[in-house]
């Protein structure tokens, strides 16, 4: 996985846990501690179950109760699926170099994203109006 995957996948998985409530900023301070889990390898959400995806968030720093947690890792284990029947190539090739409408498409159909996590992604993708992505 290059450098510029690796940001590709952390800024999608970090928008989809920066949702109900949640800020970019505060998912953003357990970066490292989630990285170190790893949890923003896409073959690892294709491998791992629901329950050591939890286990994982849980060890990396996020940590919001039981119920969001299982929320969260479910809906992780759901972009895994996800990941495992499109390919993790094509993903990352419509990732990085698809337009937002086909950036869109592909990822409105995993269960757990929609129009915010989505202006997430886009926010850390380019970067600007965030303080949460050291510049």
């Amino acid at each position: 996985m290059t450098e510029e995957t690796g940001t590709i996948w952390e800024d999608l998985i970090l928008a989809i846990l920066s949702t109900n409530n949640y800020s970019l900023e505060k998912t953003y301070s357990a970066i490292d501690t989630l990285r170190r889990e790893k949890l923003f390898d896409p073959q690892n959400l294709v491998r791992w179950t629901s329950e050591e995806i939890g286990v994982r968030l849980r060890r990396g720093g996020y940590d919001r109760g039981d119920f969001m947690t299982r929320l969260f890792a479910d809906r992780l284990a759901s972009l895994g699926q996800f990941v495992k029947s499109v390919g993790v190539e094509e993903c990352e090739r419509v990732l990085q170099k698809g337009k937002t409408s086909e950036v869109s498409k592909l990822l409105l159909t995993v269960k757990g994203i929609g129009p915010k996590v989505l202006e997430s992604f886009y926010l850390l993708r380019t970067d600007t109006g965030t303080s949460a992505k050291p510049r």
